[in-house]
């Protein structure tokens, strides 16, 4: 079964949104409604929501979630077809947006030093993360990461260069590698996760002068949540490396602060937020051709 449009359902730990072209295993039907199975639990979406593929039944027993296998071939393709993992996208993943050209450049700039774009759907567990690896069931990572199960609701990634309308994250509070409070474990539509990052959200006392920051010229700070500097008073430093099969990338959000020293101004900047966002190289290349497409401009 296929969602025909976007669909809000309650689950234990409060509301999300089923977005349109989600395939979901349906355990029963009548004439009014579908009865579905999402995250181990039941519920039911109205019939008008959603149809059926040609090969399912209205009353088809449960069955597992199967990718959505983009219609571009793996760059190196399973030699047991079937028994492998792969991500799990939405039917136009890859389509071009509107605007988002800045947060796409930065990802290209970041992530092709490090590889070349293709759509790499296989590559199951690469390690991206204190023991979790890549297309790892999310509560399966949670409890690697010592974290709890009782969170929110998935929220949807909206940015650019990302898969378009296939990824969701989730948040955690607590305190990781001595600074930041906060982690996302980002996953695709079947909840398997695709990346990791970290965030300090409050930096205390940490400063750089104007000359230090004369070169940094980036604009996103925090790709997962798709935040970017909103004026020409912050200052936003990005960097990567390849560590393995992993591509973290780095930022930094500075505000600038004016102080008067005799009859000078003197313009420091502190530091806003930080975070680290960890990409396992076969989804870097998935983004890095969302990326080149969302740029064309044919």
């Amino acid at each position: 079964m296929v969602l025909t449009q976007p669909v809000k359902i309650k689950i234990a730990y409060g509301e999300t949104v089923l977005p349109a072209g989600m395939k979901l295993p349906v355990v029963s039907s009548d004439a009014n409604s579908i009865g579905i199975k999402y995250m181990g639990e039941l519920q039911t979406i109205p019939i008008a929501a959603a149809r059926f593929e040609d090969s399912e039944p209205p009353n088809a027993a449960p069955s597992e979630i199967p990718p959505i296998v983009p219609t571009k071939p793996a760059a190196a393709p399973s030699t047991a077809p079937g028994t492998q993992l792969q991500v799990s996208l939405q039917p136009g993943y890859d389509s071009r947006m509107q605007g988002g050209d800045i947060s796409m450049r930065e990802l290209q700039l970041l992530l092709s030093p490090h590889c070349t774009e293709a759509v790499d759907l296989n590559s199951a567990s690469t390690k991206i993360y204190n023991g979790v690896t890549y297309l790892m069931d999310s509560e399966q990572a949670a409890t690697i990461l010592g974290l709890p199960h009782s969170v929110p609701s998935r929220v949807p990634v909206a940015t650019p260069g990302f898969p378009k309308n296939s990824l969701y994250y989730i948040g955690y509070d607590g305190a990781f590698e001595g600074r930041f409070n906060r982690i996302y474990l980002v996953t695709d539509t079947a909840n398997k996760v695709v990346a990791v990052q970290l965030v300090d959200e409050h930096p205390k006392g940490r400063w750089k002068s104007a000359a230090a920051l004369a070169a940094a010229s980036w604009s996103t700070y925090n790709f997962v949540n798709a935040r970017m500097r909103a004026s020409d008073t912050m200052r936003v430093q990005a960097g990567s490396k390849r560590q393995g099969n992993v591509i973290p990338i780095e930022t930094q959000l500075y505000q600038r602060v004016r102080t008067r020293v005799g009859r000078k101004n003197v313009d420091r900047y502190e530091e806003q937020e930080t975070a680290k966002l960890f990409i396992p190289i076969p989804f870097a290349r998935i983004i890095l051709h969302c990326a080149q497409i969302g740029l064309s401009k044919t």
